[in-house]
């Protein structure tokens, strides 16, 4: 909150002071709802608003206003200025020769709470979220301070309608500047927002034009309001100024969505024309359309308000996602759904106003379509979603082809042979057909050689000899006989391998989705048998490329698999440190918190738990010494002289034998693979040296000359017969060694007999060859 400037401070404090005001005035005033008209010097009920205390209270249309608050009708200042009885206290009614006296006038109904305060309320302190995450995690600039005032500016807006409906002058001052301002603020919010896009397509000028006229009439609003003489004429201007801002903001938006609509800009106009008609078209059609043409209202004011949850939805997605939904599928999806609810719709209006006793105006029945068209959009769009969420696992989807190949494909993922892929596949058919037997052979193309997953009958193969040796196949081909069907699931110059079932249980045959579905489950399974054999035949290569004769593997495939090894041992150090370590650290402080915080430890408890403290600081010096042994910690900061050398400190604390190092003449500049190579091949005669040689001195150098890098290795250990040479490279720690040196072009030269120590010199150029870089 201290990032805040002192003028966002001044607006910010203005909109949450107002809405205080105003949830204040809507909680303590109730709405009336009663609309009156002098008539022979009389002021007469002519209307009572739905859900109103008038309403709930049987207060008569017709009925004749006698005083309010004790005072003349004409005195009041709702009556005087708006024809509308409000923020009365009592009134007294003349109707049909009684008077009715109307008082504690203290309560507001349910719907009214719901759609004037609870919903406003909410709404404004989702939109103070919204602004704040916006003001957090949006970068600085102008366009996300104008969306946030925007924002902010309808939602103060749209609590306002509480006071508003209620007479109440402050309420209609902030009702009518702030819904008028709220088209231009959005549109000023485009101009900045495209600008940092460098995105042009209307003048500037245009939003000091609107600017003005705005707050000439929020003016003009304020004037009549303090002065308590709100002319007749002017009641229709907000409305009118409204319709015209409403009309330039979607001309704006939807001819930017036109010029560039096909740029890579286009999806972001997409959902700004989508977003802004979901907000603002129902209460222009059906709001302020009707209200300033015939002077009636197909929804009320509240109902249009709510659709304005829309607007922060959208820009608040704009701005915070760097990708975006397919809004066109989702536009297509919809207008489907729209087209397919027209017809049902109209019926059940028709069939509920026929149902009903009393008869209904034609607003209601505009009301009735309305509402039940919406509902069957939501329906269906529902219907959808879970369609594809749970199909999958309810019992009616069973039978379903597409839900089965896609289970199909599931399981495919699990198999690691052509044998248990056909399985699978047997399966499949065998619970979505409904069929009989099933068989899966392969048979020689030239010989009767049959290769069978299951022991099939004997008719059944004397079957195959009568229909199948004459036909010419291909993948996916489907085979009818009196005594079944079969469908090719491989075909080769070789074998050709089929599935066969004994028919359906229902003794039918095939239609055209049941054929389509067999065709196109063979298709799926012949490339994934396909994909298997061709990672086998890569094996088999793979190990046919390692020498005989040397036990080497080709230069490229050596280094790849130490780039592979070397990337797994970084992510399991990484998965380690930020897992079981920090886990151990955490169990650590709190035992350490626990002893030294806690008075009432026994000497025995205290000592128990301290050594097993110490246990736990053992358990995560290992894990840490693990972590950079998986991962040198700094090789690319410190360089490979310094990590060399702190190696070496690492194995002299826990080994009997000294290490003397010398890298003098060392000074070539080596890339990051080679310095992790000699890093790597040190630390792996090093351990050797501490678990198998029983040497007490070990010599290291590195050195350069010209291209070619020398690390030589010698220790006065036990030494080994080098007569057994492959014996020696099978040796795990030996092995990796040369694979490594091979990988780099280089040459490993040992020196060694029992009792003679053992010996190394290790040599490879400086730089790789562009031929065998990975």
């Amino acid at each position: 909150m201290r990032n805040f400037k002192w003028s966002q401070w001044i607006v910010l404090s203005f909109f949450i002071l107002s809405a205080c005001y105003l949830i204040i005035h809507s909680i303590t005033q109730p709405f009336l709802g009663i609309d009156v008209d002098k008539q022979k010097e009389e002021w007469v009920i002519v209307n009572v608003e739905n859900g109103s205390w008038a309403d709930r209270h049987s207060v008569p249309v017709g009925g004749e206003i006698q005083t309010i608050n004790g005072n003349k009708p004409g005195e009041h200042q709702s009556v005087a200025m708006f024809d509308e009885v409000e923020k009365a206290e009592s009134f007294l009614v003349e109707y049909t020769g009684r008077e009715i006296l109307y008082e504690n006038i203290n309560q507001s109904s349910p719907l009214h709470w719901i759609l004037y305060i609870i919903l406003p309320v909410l709404f404004f302190i989702v939109i103070l979220g919204i602004s704040y995450l916006v003001h957090k995690r949006v970068p600085k600039r102008y366009s996300a301070e104008q969306l946030i005032l925007f924002f902010l500016a309808v939602a103060t807006g749209y609590l306002s309608n509480s006071g508003a409906v209620r007479d109440d002058l402050y309420s209609l001052f902030l009702n009518t500047s702030l819904f008028l301002i709220s088209p231009v603020m959005l549109v000023h919010f485009l101009y900045n927002y495209f600008q940092e896009l460098q995105i042009y397509w209307f003048s500037k000028k245009i939003i000091y034009f609107l600017y003005a006229f705005v707050l000439l009439v929020s003016f003009f609003e304020s004037y009549f309001l303090i002065t308590k003489q709100y002319p007749d004429y002017f009641n229709s201007v907000p409305g009118a100024l409204l319709m015209i801002l409403y009309i330039v903001l979607f001309f704006i938006i939807y001819r930017g969505l036109f010029i560039y609509k096909k740029s890579p800009v286009g999806p972001i106009f997409n959902y700004m024309a989508i977003g802004m008609t979901i907000a603002f078209f129902p209460y222009i059609l059906l709001y302020l359309i009707p209200a300033l043409t015939f002077g009636i209202k197909i929804i009320s004011l509240e109902i249009g308000a709510v659709f304005l949850i829309a607007l922060p939805i959208t820009f608040m997605y704009l701005v915070t996602r760097e990708q975006l939904i397919d809004i066109n599928f989702v536009i297509s999806r919809v207008r489907y759904y729209i087209i397919l609810s027209v017809i049902p719709s109209l019926i059940l209006t028709f069939a509920i106003g026929w149902l009903i006793p009393a008869s209904l105006s034609v607003i209601d029945y505009i009301q009735n379509y309305l509402f039940i068209h919406g509902a069957l959009i939501i329906f269906l769009s529902l219907k959808e979603v879970l369609d594809f969420r749970l199909q999958r696992y309810l019992f009616s989807a069973r039978y379903s082809y597409q839900e089965s190949m896609h289970r199909m494909a599931q399981d495919m993922k699990d198999q690691s042979n052509a044998v248990d892929l056909m399985k699978v596949m047997r399966d499949e058919v065998r619970n979505v057909l409904n069929v009989r037997e099933i068989y899966i052979y392969s048979k020689h193309n030239d010989r009767d050689m049959y290769c069978v997953y299951d022991k099939i009958p004997q008719d059944i193969i004397d079957h195959f000899h009568e229909h199948l040796n004459d036909h010419s196949f291909d993948i996916g081909s489907i085979i009818e006989t009196e005594k079944g069907f079969g469908v090719i699931v491989g075909f080769s110059l070789e074998k050709l391998t089929m599935m066969w079932c004994k028919g359906k249980k229902d003794y039918t045959t095939l239609n055209r989705d049941e054929k389509t579905y067999l065709q196109t489950i063979s298709y799926n399974a012949n490339i994934a048998i396909e994909n298997m054999n061709l990672i086998e035949d890569l094996v088999k290569e793979l190990r046919t490329l390692k020498n005989d004769q040397t036990q080497k593997y080709p230069t490229w495939l050596s280094r790849l698999l130490f780039t592979i090894a070397e990337n797994q041992r970084k992510q399991l150090s990484i998965d380690l440190h930020d897992t079981v370590l920090q886990e151990q650290l955490y169990l650590y402080r709190r035992m350490d918190d626990l002893i030294g915080h806690r008075d009432d430890l026994t000497r025995s408890l205290h000592a128990e738990l301290m050594m097993y403290k110490e246990s736990l600081l053992d358990s995560i010096h290992l894990i840490r010494e693990t972590c950079n042994e998986l991962r040198p910690a700094f090789i690319e900061e410190l360089g490979l002289v310094q990590s060399l050398k702190n190696l070496i400190h690492q194995y002299q604390l826990r080994s009997n034998f000294t290490v003397y190092f010398t890298n003098e003449r060392f000074d070539a500049e080596l890339d990051q693979e080679r310095i992790l190579a000699i890093f790597r091949i040190v630390q792996e005669l090093l351990t050797n040296a501490m678990k198998h040689s029983d040497a007490k001195i070990v010599k290291l150098s590195l050195s350069n000359d010209g291209n070619q890098v020398m690390l030589l290795y010698s220790d006065n250990g036990k030494g080994m017969d080098y007569s057994v040479r492959r014996d020696l490279f099978s040796h795990i720690g030996l092995s990796g060694i040369e694979q490594r040196v091979n990988g780099l072009n280089g040459h490993l030269e040992i020196e060694t007999a029992p009792g003679e120590g053992f010996k190394t010199i290790v040599t490879f150029p400086c730089t790789a060859n562009k031929e065998v870089q990975v």
